[in-house]
Parts: C-alpha cells; structure tokens; sequence
C-alpha cells in the first residue's frame, strides 16, 4: 500500500505543474516520466482512501487535542490540557481541512479527479461507481466536522480556483441521492482496479453495502433536523442491503505499519510514537469500570513509563488488568504554578511523588489494540449500523426489535476486536461468547436513546470525527463541560459549552473571501466553535 501513495502523491506534484501546459496536447507527454498522459489512476484512488482517514496531521489534532478530548475519550494534563477546557487554535482546528482540500494529501481532489475521469470511461462503471461513494465518504465528514463547505466544485481546481460553499442541506441532498444511485449501478463483479482498493480489492458488493449502511449513518443525522426524511432514507439504506456481519466492516488495514511514515494506522502513530500525553479519560474508563465492560482491558492498559516511545527497545505494552485502569480528570494542568493545577481539586497531585510518577498510576490506549501501528483503520462498522438500527426501531421507524438490534451492536462492537491483529490473546482472555452474553444480561437493554448511542461513543473510540458528530445528533453519552465557572478559563473559546463544530481555516477569509463570508453570514454565532450546523438544531 505505500507504494501506491508515494506514486500517488508524485503523480499529483508533476500532473499540477503539467496542467498549465495542457493546450499543447499530446506532444509535451513524456512516456520516460509520470506526467497528466501516463499517471496511473488506480493509484491515486488507493491515495483518496488512504488520505480520506486522514493522518497523523489531522488525527493529532482534530482527533486527539480537540474532538478526542472534547468527547472525554482522551485527557492530557501536559501540552495540550488548554484544549480540553476550548481553547481556540486556528491551526488546529483548520488541520484536517487543509490536508483533505489541498496540499500533498488532498483526498478530495484525488477522488474527484478520478470520479470524473472513470465517469464517461467504457468498463469503469464499477469504479466510477466505487469513486462516488468515496467521495460521499470523504465529504460528510468535511460537512459534519466545519458544516457548510465546497462540495460540488470542490477537486476542480482547474475550473474553480475559489470553490463556492454549499449549504449543508443541500449537501446532504446529494450525498443521499449518490449513494443511492452508485448502489444502484454497482454490479456483483470486480472492478478493474482489483486490489489497488486497498477497502475491498475492487468487490462491488462490498462497495455496495458500505454505501448502504453510510447512508443509514447520514440519514440518522437528519433525526432532529427532518425526521420524515430520515425515515424515508433509513428505509431505503435497510431494503438496498446493509453490513451484515464484522465481516462487512469497511475498514483499511495496515500490516507491517511503522510510525516513520504513513503506513501506521494515524491514532495509533501518535500514541506509540508521536506523542505520548493523551491518557484514557476519566469519563470514559469510569463508564467501563460502572458496568463491568470486557473491553475495557483491550482499550486501556498502565505503563511505568508510557513517554518511551515504540521505536525505544524499552517500549512497553503495560498491565491490561481492568481492575487497575484508572482514568485521568480532563480540565486540568500538571503545572504546580497554573491557575487550573489538578492538585487543587485532586489532593493526591499535591504529593511530590504522586505528581512525579502519575503518568505510571493511569490509562493509556492500549498498546496491543489502539496503540498498536498495525491495527486497522475502521470506517463504516457493523456494531454501528446495528446500533442505528436499534434507535430507529425505537423511534418507530422500522419494523423489528430494537433490543435485537442493540444486542446485535453490542456483541459485533465487542467481537470487533478481533480484528486487531496483536490483541487476540486479549480478546480471547475477556471477550469469550460467555463474558459478552454476562455482560448483556448485568446491562440488560432498557429502550432508551441514552444507552443505544452511549454504546455507539463507545465502539466510536478512536473515530473520533464520527464520535463528535453522533453527540452533537443525539446529547448522548450525557457528557459535562470539564470547564469549572468557578474557576474561569479565559482563553475558553465557547466560555465552558462543548463545541458544537470546528472553525474554518483563517486563510479562507483571505483567499476566498466572498465564499467564505456568505458561508459565515449565514451561522448562528459567526465562524467559532459554538456555531451549530444545519443537522444539529437546538431542541
């Protein structure tokens, strides 16, 4: 797979100094050199995929400083404890932005530029119809993430220089509307670029339930905005052909991930290499530990020293004994002289020792799972669409058993696990038929919204885009504001509120202004992190 994307992004270097001498045709390709007339699409596709997941980049950012922490997934009390209390940087929030929109990784000019070429091109039908779909993929999560964004003259950058911003209703429109016109057209053979899909090697049945159950996902976002349409489209999702196992799971694996360059899996490149100051958070081990969760020793595990890197000979993968995982309070700074030192709500900080050696005492993601650069990347999952499933039957909007449902997502989101390829010794020590169906039963379904998408924050750890986005949808888990009135954080960006979305990047005010500030004038409070997208009305 890095082959593909080192050729790729060569491919895109040379091809955007070529086009400027595109009116001489045919005569300035050079067939000894990657040029516009010999650049193999096939590769740029497997870039799209790859760079759709984003990297270490944006996952650093985006992911853990701010919706990671955001979500209470993760705390750091060293660098970055500012941003668990919304502290605003314009880097930060613009970092996934910039990396899908332009520059070397560019997701979303790569697959349109092969969506459009593959569009008219005879025995492309499968891929074209595989571009579409992608590129929904790689869209919504712009969407969801800063709200309305280019869309559809966005990757063009020959015909559009400054893409307008659609509106995200009308966005969604589309989005719905491609997914389910590429199902359609999609067959049950391979499409010509075979393995260069590094998801499903080019199997369009595949391709065809990952676009079904992503509409499932988008048309649940509409459940406070438009609940008719909603139902229409989750509807539609379940009679076209949804995921129906862990097998289904689109997901992109890395074998052989190192943390030197893009081949890792990005969450994992940061905890193991990168940087070593997220911990689990309190709010989230404390849910594991309240309800006996077997996960709980494949998403945590304690290290004497979890700052030494993975490519250090002393690399540790810890104790993974549930019954010593202890999350880490958010909101704080280990700074003894700061204003918000965690020793002034925790007295054990206050300890000299305690203080020295805290990082020994708590969580981390776990090395064998999370941490680990070989683990897969997941997308679009089983135990998510089953879990969907269970709160649309519960809002009575399809037939069948919401407690069927959830049960169905809770087991997949447990099983999933054994796809991580160094945690089956793990999975088989916690996560036996016997410890799931225990679980289940000392966490019996109670029909409620709450525990249908507090289970879905949890099967969303280190997805973490899609986390924010189902919170914003649902208020579920019910997660406080770490911040403290008490103790006022003056460089809080929402004042104490949880964002409610990511800011755009400051350089759209100045590049392409008259776009951006339509797109501005049109938000509740302005471009900040308390705007509110069109999907998350305020109920």
């Amino acid at each position: 797979m890095n082959k593909y994307i080192k050729v790729a992004f060569a491919a895109f270097s040379l091809m955007a100094f070529s086009s400027s001498c595109s009116d001489f045709g045919d005569v300035n390709i050079d067939p000894e050199h990657m040029n516009e007339g010999n650049v193999p699409y096939e590769m740029v596709f497997t870039n799209a995929q790859h760079q759709a997941l984003g990297s270490d980049w944006d996952v650093w950012r985006n992911g853990c400083i701010y919706a990671g922490q955001w979500m209470q997934h993760l705390t750091s009390v060293d660098w970055w404890w500012n941003y668990c209390l919304y502290a605003y940087s314009d880097s930060y929030s613009a970092a996934l932005w910039d990396g899908i929109y332009s520059g070397d990784r560019g997701a979303v000019r790569d697959i349109t530029t092969v969506m459009d070429l593959w569009k008219e091109k005879e025995g492309y039908e499968i891929d074209y119809n595989m571009a579409r779909i992608m590129r929904v993929y790689i869209m919504h999560r712009l969407t969801d993430l800063y709200g309305d964004i280019p869309y559809t003259e966005a990757g063009r950058p020959q015909l559009f220089s400054y893409p307008k911003y659609d509106d995200q209703k009308d966005i969604y429109a589309d989005m719905l509307k491609e997914l389910d016109e590429a199902q359609t057209n999609l067959s049950t053979e391979t499409a010509k670029i075979g393995s260069h899909d590094v998801y499903f090697q080019g199997d369009a049945a595949q391709w065809k339930k990952f676009a079904n159950s992503l509409m499932l996902r988008l048309a649940m976002r509409l459940s406070k905005v438009d609940p008719t349409t909603a139902q229409t489209w989750v509807n539609k999702a379940i009679s076209n052909g949804l995921i129906t196992s862990n097998n289904d799971n689109v997901k992109l694996a890395h074998p052989n991930g190192v943390t030197t360059d893009d081949s890792a899996e990005p969450y994992a490149k940061i905890f193991a290499h990168e940087d070593k100051e997220f911990f689990l958070s309190k709010t989230f081990v404390d849910q594991l530990t309240n309800t006996n969760d077997p996960r709980l020793a494949l998403i945590g595990t304690v290290c004497e020293n979890p700052s030494i890197s993975i490519q250090n000979s002393d690399y540790q993968l810890g104790n993974t004994d549930p019954t010593i995982q202890k999350g880490l309070p958010g909101g704080f700074s280990i700074n003894k002289t700061n204003a918000w030192f965690i020793g002034k709500k925790y007295s054990e900080f206050n300890d000299d020792t305690y203080l020295a050696n805290y990082q020994s005492m708590y969580s981390v993601p776990n090395r064998y799972t999370y941490s680990d650069p070989t683990s897969p990347t997941f997308i679009v999952t089983y135990a998510q669409t089953q879990l969907l499933l269970a709160e649309a039957a519960v809002r009575g909007w399809i037939s069948g058993n919401a407690k069927t449902y959830y049960e169905n997502g809770v087991r997949a989101a447990m099983e999933q696990f054994s796809q991580f390829p160094n945690g089956t010794k793990l999975y088989q020590q916690y996560l036996s038929t016997d410890a799931i169906n225990t679980y289940l039963s000392e966490n019996p379904f109670d029909g409620t919204l709450k525990q249908i998408n507090t289970q879905y924050w949890i099967n969303c750890f280190c997805d973490e885009y899609e986390s924010f986005a189902n919170w914003r949808r649902t208020g579920y888990p019910s997660l406080q504001s770490v911040y403290d009135p008490e103790n006022p954080y003056g460089l809080s960006a929402t004042k104490g509120s949880i964002p409610r979305r990511f800011a755009y990047p400051s350089t759209e005010s100045q590049v392409n202004t008259t776009h951006y500030e339509e797109a501005v004038g049109k938000m509740t409070d302005g471009d900040s992190f308390t705007s509110r997208m069109w999907w998350d009305v305020k109920e």
